[in-house]
């Protein structure tokens, strides 16, 4: 009898906030590609415009790159936040909203890459999805139902204050 066991693919397993998830490329190191999700650490190139995305995924300066070179995104955005940085500022989820006019999410992940926080449709914060409880977190039911504690980023008041300002 011969038995043969399979690696398990290196990177981590991107989630993609909207269900079901589109052809996404992400920009960044340390993801496993799958049917749908394709990896391209070297960042926006002629290989990822061919692939056709209709999401983008990958830290801000490089979803920056996709606009300065006129790609074009039909289904979303997903900014990936560290820890250690600051999460997407106001001002810059306006300019990925006028380059592309579509939704704008942050998920903020670990060192290795794995899904710590992500951001819902409400825009309500980031849901803790890896008990992640040593940060400031806000526990009361976000407006899109989930239960799940809330790594809050600015209230939006904050937010459309300094948009207007």
């Amino acid at each position: 009898m011969r038995i043969t066991f399979r690696r398990r693919p290196a990177g981590a397993a991107f989630v993609h906030p909207i269900d079901p998830a589109p052809r996404t490329a992400v920009l960044a190191t340390g993801f496993r590609e799958t049917k749908l999700t394709r990896v391209f650490p070297e960042g926006w190139n002629e290989r990822a415009a061919r692939f056709s995305p209709a999401s983008v995924a990958g830290p801000w300066v490089q979803v920056l790159q996709v606009a300065r070179a006129g790609g074009r995104v039909e289904h979303s955005i997903v900014v990936f936040t560290y820890p250690g940085e600051p999460g997407l500022s106001a001002l810059e989820r306006e300019s990925l909203w006028n380059a592309f006019g579509v939704p704008v999410f942050e998920q903020y992940l670990g060192p290795k890459s794995e899904l710590l926080a992500t951001e819902c449709d409400a825009h309500a914060g980031l849901h803790v999805v890896n008990g992640y409880e040593e940060l400031d977190l806000e526990h009361d039911v976000c407006s899109c139902g989930n239960r799940a504690p809330r790594l809050t980023r600015g209230s939006r008041i904050d937010e459309l204050a300094a948009l207007l300002s």
